[in-house]
């Protein structure tokens, strides 16, 4: 072997021992790469790339895993195999968020006892068990995955036997949220409901809204208790029709006076402070009377269809407006009575929602109408009189006792959470449940749909771009290319 030979040999043998290391080394690097990437947090290595963001958290939830003091573990309850993706990513978001949060999974065909610990229902397949040092909650794949039907869908199922589609939501935020904020909350308040004076009846949407809140919801007969229970948020009062007796007042009043709330809704045609006293008591200690009769909007661009169907003016400096995502909403207070302030001692009063000026009150709308009952013209029945109580009135108002801290909220329309008018009220009256029962903020997160909502086009817009993409087009396309290799030939 001559010496050139042996030189290439030599040389060919050092470049493969630097290739070969330097292999080695890019491999470690890799791994190592790969390690760190692998201990960051879900929201840095995969982005929220789904067309309906499914996985982006709220400012809400972020900033409540961000001041997460304690630990929570979440249970993943998923036969080996049958995951759900959108559940799986969901729960690696709250894990990122904060350390706090630990993910087990675990498989109920070989740990069938498991969620006997923590509920007495068999729990479906892809549900959830938030678990902390205080308590637990439970969230099933059902409350994740929720369909919701229009009115018209209902009906034409109900007259026509057309099976309805609804709308599809994935509720994984909402529905972790809320246990997340129940299994670390301190005290949970309680919102109790009064009867016994003939109340209206708190319907399952309203208490489904509380319960997200984590506002727990319980009946309370005033006349068999002497004092307001001590896990008492909130005591809610709701449009009844005869009054409370004065050792009820007494029991209100001293509940106020250390420092508990009321939510109080009365109705036109049963309340005034002639036929019920004592609630008009308990009013006029927090400086609000009454103007009996109904309410009538003058200004046509405040109110829907008829005058008394009110869109009052919301007060956005309103502490109870505070949690609100947005105060410029149509708010709606149907057959209300006004409500005016009135002199007392030591008492903050504000109004959450007013009428215009042009407002007025009909004493008595019986009378009226039966009056104009017979005439050419009976809707004039319903039009302002020289002798109509007029002005801005309340339709809803905020005291609060500056002493004490007892707090009044009162509303004047007997249909304010009511089923067909709750939509409209919904976000203020809950955000005024949170702040009246100590909540810090809202948590209330929308669902997302899953479905998207496709382009509506019309005929002639459809025709239209159809001959532009199947005609126009490629043509277009075809001569341009034409004109580029006649001038390509010639060259």
């Amino acid at each position: 072997m001559n010496k050139t030979t042996k030189a290439t040999n030599v040389k060919s043998t050092k470049l493969g021992s630097y290739s070969a290391f330097l292999t080695l080394v890019v491999i470690a690097f890799v791994v190592v790469v790969n390690l760190i990437v692998g201990e960051l947090p879900t929201t840095l290595t995969k982005l929220d790339t789904s067309s309906l963001q499914l996985y982006t958290l709220s400012g809400v939830t972020t900033s409540m895993l961000e001041n997460l003091n304690e630990d929570v573990t979440m249970y993943y309850i998923a036969q080996n195999g049958t995951e759900d993706a959108n559940i799986e990513e969901m729960l690696g978001r709250y894990a990122s968020y904060s350390r706090h949060i630990s993910i087990k999974t675990v498989d109920p065909t070989s740990n069938p006892s498991f969620s006997k610990k923590y509920t007495d229902a068999a729990l479906s397949n892809n549900s959830v068990i938030v678990e902390s040092a205080k308590r637990s909650s439970v969230v099933t794949y059902e409350e994740i995955y929720t369909t919701e039907y229009s009115e018209e869908e209902l009906m034409n199922y109900y007259y026509y036997g057309t099976t309805p589609t609804g709308t599809s939501y994935f509720n994984g935020e909402s529905v972790l949220t809320t246990a997340l904020d129940y299994v670390t909350s301190d005290n949970l308040p309680v919102l109790y409901i009064t009867t016994g004076h003939g109340e209206a009846t708190v319907s399952d949407t309203v208490k489904g809204d509380a319960k997200s809140e984590n506002i727990l919801t319980s009946d309370l007969a005033l006349l068999t208790v002497t004092e307001i229970p001590a896990d008492a948020g909130s005591v809610l009062i709701n449009a009844p029709t005869s009054d409370i007796s004065d050792e009820e007042l007494q029991v209100l009043l001293t509940y106020m006076e250390l420092g508990g709330k009321v939510v109080l809704i009365t109705d036109f045609a049963s309340y005034s402070e002639e036929t019920m006293p004592n609630l008009a008591a308990l009013t006029h200690a927090c400086g609000l009377a009454a103007e009996s009769g109904l309410l009538m909007e003058g200004d046509s661009k405040a109110y829907l269809q008829a005058p008394f169907y009110i869109l009052p003016k919301l007060n956005a400096e309103a502490d109870v407006a505070a949690n609100m995502s947005s105060t410029n909403v149509s708010v709606l207070t149907p057959m209300a009575h006004g409500i005016k302030r009135i002199d007392a001692e030591n008492k903050f009063v504000e109004p959450i929602l007013s009428t215009s000026a042009d407002a007025y009150v009909i004493s008595d709308p019986d009378a009226r109408v039966a009056e104009y009952a017979d005439s050419d013209n009976p809707a004039k029945a319903y039009e302002k009189q020289d002798s109509d109580p007029s002005g801005t009135f309340y339709t809803a108002a905020y005291s609060e006792d500056l002493t004490t801290g007892g707090k009044m909220m009162w509303i004047s329309s007997a249909y304010f959470i009511s089923e067909g008018y709750y939509n409209y009220n919904s976000e203020l009256f809950m955000s005024a449940m949170t702040i009246l029962n100590e909540k810090s903020s809202s948590i209330s997160i929308l669902g997302k749909a899953l479905q998207i909502q496709s382009l509506a086009v019309s005929a002639a817009a459809a025709g239209f771009w159809g001959v532009v993409m199947i005609l126009i087009l490629p043509v277009g396309a075809a001569v341009i290319g034409l004109i580029i290799w006649n001038k390509r030939r010639k060259r």
